[in-house]
């Protein structure tokens, strides 16, 4: 192998100059914190050291006390649950959307693309206050569209049941995931060469086979990374929660985000709530190496 010439060296340094201004701010932005919580996770924490300003270092006894927290458990599996939800309804339905905008005609699909844009621009709390109006006591759309078709429909507590609850919220993280994935999806299958389709219909392939067999394989690797973005996303949800349920959400609606923000700012345990979120964080690389590593396998 040739040594690198005194051109490709200048060149790499150059390269790596025009990345380490980006590289700073994140670390400032991102590392800082991170170091942080890593430190508080060791830390007797609570409102004693917050007003002395001092804190205790109790090795893992945050992670033992959390391990041993039947709560910690059940919200690790309503996150599991409810992140397998999202993801996969958003993926399907991203998916089934960007099909039907490549068979649309020219106008159809740029109304629908236009509509994806504005859902996608949307502010998220703006749009989880639209959705929590919708389902509201009071004034619920929904309701109020049963009783306009004739039927008998009491105003009801959407939340008082966690399963109901839960899959109001999960509607709400995919209709506003929908745009991205399914934009996405219909940028990679217009990159599919015509050819490979022409010769599958001459063959006799139907759709479902073309699908199948040809369409599926060569969007594999996008498949790949728009489902680890949508576990990292969803693994993560605070806010759809926070907000829909009227900033009291029940222990019943606790997943590992809620968890850790009511330990930490609830309880005025900043400690333990550090904990919560480092394991949240290794769970989540845990969920999300397959389909990096699967990620890294197709773009070989």
């Amino acid at each position: 192998m040739a040594a690198p010439t005194t051109e490709g060296r200048r060149q790499a340094l150059w390269s790596y100059a025009l990345v380490a201004p980006a590289i700073i701010v994140m670390l400032g932005v991102l590392g800082v914190p991170m170091v942080r919580l890593v430190l508080l996770s060791f830390q007797q924490y609570g409102i004693d050291e917050l007003i002395s300003g001092t804190a205790k270092y109790i090795g893992i006894a945050n992670f033992t006390a959390i391990v041993q927290d039947a709560e910690f458990w059940a919200a690790l599996r309503r996150t599991v649950l409810f992140t397998a939800y999202a993801v996969t309804g958003s993926i399907a339905l991203g998916a089934v959307l960007a099909h039907a905008l490549v068979r649309m005609s020219t106008v159809l699909r740029w109304v629908v693309n236009a509509i994806l844009i504005i859902v996608w621009s949307m502010p998220q709390l703006v749009a989880i206050s639209i959705w929590r109006w919708m389902f509201s006591f009071d004034f619920s759309i929904i309701a109020s569209v049963i009783r306009s078709l004739g039927f008998t429909f009491p105003n009801r507590d959407w939340f008082v049941n966690p399963v109901m609850g839960f899959g109001i919220i999960g509607l709400v993280v995919i209709w506003g995931a929908i745009p991205f994935i399914t934009i996405s999806l219909y940028a990679a299958l217009t990159q599919i060469p015509r050819d490979y389709i022409e010769a599958a219909q001459i063959d006799g392939a139907n759709r479902w086979h073309i699908l199948r067999h040809i369409q599926f394989p060569l969007l594999a690797p996008v498949y790949v990374i728009l489902i680890t973005l949508s576990v990292i996303w969803d693994f993560q949800v605070f806010s759809h929660i926070w907000v829909m349920l009227e900033f009291r959400p029940s222990p019943d609606y606790y997943t590992l985000a809620v968890y850790a923000f009511q330990t930490s700012f609830g309880i005025s345990q900043y400690g333990r709530g550090s904990a919560i979120a480092i394991a949240m964080v290794l769970v989540l690389l845990g969920a999300t190496g397959y389909y990096i590593r699967r990620m890294i396998k197709e773009t070989r």
